[in-house]
């Protein structure tokens, strides 16, 4: 395939085209009744289930179709989760509407009603007192045939436009792309990626080309752009992927933005609640290694 100036795709002749089909159809004649059970098997396995963990039972639709909100935050890997868990969630009531079961290479959570302190999970809340704001805290890893699914299940097939979306994540600094040196730059610094609907202020400097992002944060804003859903990502860029204080600490002036307006109650507190988390980590960490 092919695309003109204008963006038209058109089909461009090609031998190697033909023969990847010859090769494929040659695999499907091989094929046997136990290699199609074995690779049915796995895609059972790694099927990506919402649940309510009480009660083990899944979701009959997605899940902002049965809580809808205007406000969804997500953080995506330890330091992210820290950082929600000590300035947001301590600082109101939130009740837990589901949680995500999934399976892959890089995250085997299989009990999702006695999660341990290292396991990875995936959990949603809404505020008690305002439920149209939700958040989820996703410390495990989704594979990239699971992203697509983990948006359906999350978002349903015609999700709502009338809500917000910011993501909170990090990677590390050697992925950050600049004319100079990473090892010059202050560690960490926060950048901003935004969709095209998105039109508050942005709390930090935008990430610039030719910079990307991927895994399950791109495929929520990919996801917000095409539905139109106002969404920006709060990208974290740092030389310490483990849950670490200042790395955590490096998202603080998203707390000035309108999306969390009303959700922190005091700064001091919260930042006391994030020391004593880490070293608690710390703690269990010593212990489970």
């Amino acid at each position: 395939m092919a695309a003109t100036f204008f963006g038209e795709v058109v089909k461009a002749p090609c031998r190697a085209g033909t023969e990847d089909e010859e090769e494929e159809e040659e695999e499907r004649r091989r094929d046997t009744p136990e290699d199609r059970e074995v690779r049915r098997q796995l895609a059972l396995k790694r099927e990506v289930r919402l649940l309510r963990r009480q009660t083990k039972t899944s979701l009959e639709v997605s899940l902002l179709e049965k809580y809808p909100c205007s406000k969804f935050i997500i953080a995506i890997g330890n330091n992210a989760v820290a950082f929600l868990s000590s300035f947001v969630m301590n600082s109101g009531v939130w009740e837990e509407v589901g949680c995500a079961k999934l399976w892959n290479e890089w995250c085997k959570t299989t009990d999702t009603v006695h999660l341990c302190p290292p396991e990875a999970y995936c959990v949603f809340y809404h505020l008690r007192s305002n439920p149209s704001v939700s958040l989820c805290q996703c410390s495990c890893y989704v594979a990239e045939d699971q992203q697509y699914q983990w948006l359906e299940k999350v978002f349903g097939s015609c999700p709502k436009k009338n809500m917000q979306v910011t993501v909170l994540t990090c990677r590390h600094i050697t992925e950050y792309k600049t004319s100079g040196s990473t090892s010059s730059l202050p560690s960490p610094f926060l950048k901003a990626l935004k969709t095209q609907h998105f039109k508050e202020p942005v709390c930090c400097s935008l990430l610039e080309q030719p910079n990307i992002v991927h895994d399950l944060p791109a495929a929520v804003l990919s996801y917000c752009q095409v539905w139109k859903i106002p969404a920006i990502l709060y990208l974290c860029y740092t030389d310490v992927m483990k849950l670490d204080l200042v790395t955590a600490e490096a998202f603080k002036p998203i707390l000035s933005s309108r999306s969390f307006k009303g959700l922190v109650k005091n700064i001091q507190q919260s930042t006391e609640m994030l020391r004593k988390l880490v070293t608690t980590n710390e703690v269990q960490s010593n212990i489970y290694t």
